[in-house]
């Protein structure tokens, strides 16, 4: 409960629009960190902790569509604002894991 909260707080959340947006192709980023990711994630997601997105970001292409998340969603912001600081304009925050997975679910 919680994490819904935190992740309402940082303007995410999940909804059908990254469910459609991950059934097109777009790219799934957990930016938990290693230990978290290795705990649970999505099986279409990789890794890329917070502390790495810069330095990713380099070699991927700004039009591709991007999902991220995190364990509340605040993480998966500031990786948002990153990606947007860098000429990425379709990424979107899909707050905590566990409100995608219980998303979908619905």
């Amino acid at each position: 409960m919680l994490q819904s909260l935190l992740s309402k707080l940082a303007g995410a959340g999940p909804d059908k629009h990254c469910w459609e947006l991950i059934e097109q192709g777009a790219r799934v980023i957990d930016v938990r960190s290693p230990e978290e990711f290795s705990s649970g994630h999505l099986p279409q997601a990789i890794n890329v902790p917070l502390s790495q997105i810069s330095t990713w970001l380099i070699d991927q292409d700004p039009k591709q569509s991007f999902v991220l998340y995190c364990a509340a969603g605040i993480r998966a912001q500031k990786a948002c604002d990153q990606f947007k600081c860098n000429g990425f304009h379709n990424v979107i925050n899909a707050g905590s894991l566990r409100d995608l997975l219980s998303y979908q679910a619905t």
